[in-house]
């Protein structure tokens, strides 16, 4: 009887979403009681069974979840993988790409930066599509035009660097400063800056980040699935293994 009514109670719990429109049960007052009692009596005794039934109600959330995502990567993968806007790094026929949607402000970004351009040189075959995703407020957008503007005089990358390397806030001043160093024409740079092809650009990644769940930076895309946070060699590893489906 305990057994029976174990299983009855969990799988009432599973199932109590899917009978919101069923045909309800027809109890008199003096049964509905006795049955309320007896399920608080099972439950206070044994708790385990509400654990067990969140633990299910989670792993189902978390699957539906990871479906709409991946039907989302799906949906938008000329956007995510071949928008022209986006300078592609590593090897460009790789056979795993890796996206990575990024904040020059980003502290977390920044600790990333060196490990992945390491590991994508050491494997030799990624494709790393670099998304400019300037979310930490004004700074951060005109960072991420500067580096846009920088690839206009064949020195995105060097930008790119110079910007991750850089202490203290991103301020204009700093901004030239780095694109000097860098070996730009900072005044071209700044006229470039005002392309509104680098604004529509950004505007997409957000509609595309927006579609995709992603709200944070770093955001990792490789193999149909998003990973947010930071990465190191491991994760990064972890990520490329996945995608090619070792």
């Amino acid at each position: 009887m305990i057994a029976y009514l174990r299983t009855a109670i969990f799988a009432l719990l599973l199932l109590a979403p899917l009978a919101v429109h069923a045909q309800p049960a027809q109890f008199d007052d003096k049964a509905k009681a006795e049955i309320e009692r007896i399920i608080h009596d099972y439950l206070i005794e044994n708790p385990e069974v509400l654990v067990k039934a969140f633990e299910e109600l989670e792993r189902r959330h978390d699957d539906a979840k990871l479906a709409q995502t991946r039907a989302a990567l799906a949906e938008h993968a000329q956007a995510l993988y071949s928008d022209p806007g986006d300078y592609v790094a590593g090897n460009p026929e790789g056979d795993v790409t890796i996206v990575e949607f990024f904040d020059y402000r980003c502290g977390y970004c920044k600790r990333s930066f060196v490990p992945l351009m390491d590991f994508v040189k050491k494997d030799g075959n990624v494709r790393l599509v670099l998304k400019e995703f300037p979310i930490l407020g004004p700074a951060s957008l005109e960072a991420a035009k500067a580096a846009m503007a920088a690839r206009k005089q064949g020195r995105y990358m060097d930008m790119h660097a110079g910007l991750y390397a850089h202490k203290g806030d991103l301020d204009s001043a700093a901004i030239d400063a780095i694109a000097k160093k860098a070996g730009l024409d900072v005044k071209k740079m700044r006229k470039d800056m005002e392309d509104p092809a680098f604004a529509d650009q950004v505007s997409r990644t957000y509609a595309l980040a927006e579609a995709l769940g992603i709200e944070g930076t770093p955001a990792f895309v490789a193999g149909g699935t998003v990973f947010p946070g930071m990465a190191d060699e491991d994760r990064l590893e972890h990520m490329v293994a996945s995608a090619r489906g070792n």
